[in-house]
């Protein structure tokens, strides 16, 4: 009887013990987005000031951010229905994820822009354990990855790319895509070196936006959680 009393006793003390490892070294884990995205990018020209632009893509989040983005650094960016109406008008189809890039190039250049940026967003997700309140609970999370390009309307060049890969899985998509679209535009801009590191003030968690470019830089190093990669495929918008 002693025996097994005391045998329970080894194994509630050990499960403590897992458990406590547990929390100590994964309950912070809330899943934020807080370390730097792996960028590169290039430009071989920028917009002057009041330049008039469309941003193209199958991900709202993502036009919206880019967009904001832009209007912010002086660009005017001509609405996506603007072009949809132009492209009915004319009997060309631009609907859904597969269009032709001459076909919107053709209808942006007849609503005025000069520039047409596309985006493309590849998310995955997955179903995560989240240890952030000290007891396991599922989550959803996100890794993704957005890739852009401003196009000439008359010449077909790009005159400038970017792109922006998590180097973490986070929770709230909607800053997370936020976030990766200003440090690919930031990178593709020149406002900051691509790579995995950039100044703390160059689209800082929570805003979503770029602010004045100074400060220290930092060292980021790729996070680590529980997940389960087979809950869904990514997707490329």
């Amino acid at each position: 009887m002693q025996h097994m009393r005391t045998q329970s006793m080894t194994w509630t003390k050990a499960f403590s013990i897992i458990f406590l490892c547990m929390v100590f070294t994964t309950g912070c884990r809330g899943y934020a987005f807080t370390e730097t995205p792996i960028t590169d990018g290039f430009h071989a020209k920028l917009p002057a000031p009041y330049t008039r632009a469309v941003v193209w893509g199958g991900r709202p989040d993502t036009v919206q951010s880019v967009s904001t983005w832009l209007l912010k650094r002086g660009v005017l960016v001509v609405d996506q229905t603007k072009v949809l109406q132009a492209a009915a008008d004319q009997k060309v189809s631009l609907s859904g994820y597969q269009y032709i890039e001459t076909d919107v190039l053709r209808m942006a250049k007849s609503v005025g822009a000069r520039l047409v940026v596309f985006t493309n967003a590849d998310v995955g997700s997955w179903e995560a354990v989240n240890w952030s309140s000290g007891l396991p609970h599922g989550q959803r999370v996100y890794s993704a990855t957005i890739a852009l390009r401003a196009v000439d309307v008359n010449t077909g060049e790009i005159e400038w790319s970017g792109k922006a890969q998590s180097t973490e899985r986070f929770g709230n998509l909607e800053e997370g895509i936020g976030l990766l679209a200003c440090h690919a535009l930031a990178t593709s801009w020149g406002l900051r070196n691509p790579g995995s590191v950039a100044p703390e003030s160059v689209c800082p968690p929570g805003s979503g936006v770029m602010v004045v470019q100074g400060g220290a830089t930092k060292s980021q190093s790729p996070a680590t959680g529980q997940a389960n990669p087979n809950a869904t495929h990514p997707t490329n918008y």
